[in-house]
């Protein structure tokens, strides 16, 4: 199970929407065709935002919606979406079986049905299984239907993310253990690396590439865009609002600005 730390999905909502939500909508529209898929599964739904999208854009299909977070699903249910149309399920996609207890073939993460699907959306989620990616990816491949399509998109690697990543970890090395500072760097993939995954697991690629975008924000927004997507501090966390403080001053206090550099592998692969 991934560990949410400090964050409630009230707080993710409002610290991520705007970036979420255009990726949300980029995932949704890759399928090149999708008025033919009937069964549809998402990895990592969070609190529901690509799964509305999915709903407005796959006019034929049943969703199964799969996050590890209890909390984030409770969220993703008040949303209200049809439940003839979509079935939000508790697990972890890399857990053997999965948690939900029902629709479960042995092995098979999450109640997922091996073969079953048309097609698998992830939007934000797929990074944070670093460093399974290669299991991850074959599983994927095991739940799409021959011709099956995954579309996703998960952190990007560029130049100028990366330049960002070590001004960040600069400005917060005295403030978090050395082995926090740089962990969500390594989860970042470029278009080359998701290409040798998706041939290693048995993919064809119809099309990846990186979208990067840059955005100006106070210091203490970002520290709280940090704090309720994941954050720092493996160990010894501080409360949160302490975490957000600590952050903040050391990202130059609260009159500073923060030039983040938000960066996305998109793909469209098919088995």
């Amino acid at each position: 199970m991934t560990d949410h730390r400090w964050h409630t999905p009230e707080a993710y909502d409002k610290a991520t929407t705007r970036l979420q939500q255009r990726n949300a909508s980029m995932v949704a529209r890759l399928h090149p065709r999708p008025d033919t898929v009937r069964r549809a599964y998402e990895l990592g739904c969070g609190t529901g935002a690509l799964t509305e999208e999915l709903l407005g854009v796959l006019p034929q299909a049943r969703i199964t919606a799969l996050d590890v977070s209890a909390e984030m699903l409770r969220r993703a249910r008040d949303r209200g979406l049809p439940q003839d149309r979509v079935e939000f399920r508790l697990g972890s996609f890399l857990d053997e079986g999965g948690a939900d207890g029902h629709d479960r073939d042995a092995g098979s993460p999450a109640g997922a049905v091996e073969g079953r699907y048309d097609a698998v959306f992830s939007n934000a989620a797929l990074h944070w299984l670093y460093p399974e990616y290669s299991r991850c990816f074959t599983r994927i491949r095991r739940l799409l239907a021959p011709g099956g399509v995954l579309c996703a998109a998960m952190a990007g690697r560029t130049a100028a993310a990366d330049a960002f990543d070590r001004r960040i970890e600069e400005a917060t090395r005295a403030v978090l253990p050395p082995g926090d500072r740089a962990d969500f760097n390594r989860r970042r993939t470029t278009d080359a690396q998701v290409a040798e995954l998706a041939g290693a697991s048995g993919f064809s690629v119809e099309d990846v590439f990186l979208v990067e975008r840059h955005h100006t924000m106070s210091a203490p927004a970002y520290a709280t865009w940090w704090v309720a997507s994941g954050g720092p501090w493996s160990t010894d966390r501080p409360e949160e609002h302490e975490a957000v403080a600590t952050l903040t001053e050391a990202l130059g206090g609260v009159g500073a600005e923060v030039e983040l550099v938000h960066a996305s592998t998109f793909m469209v692969l098919r088995a």
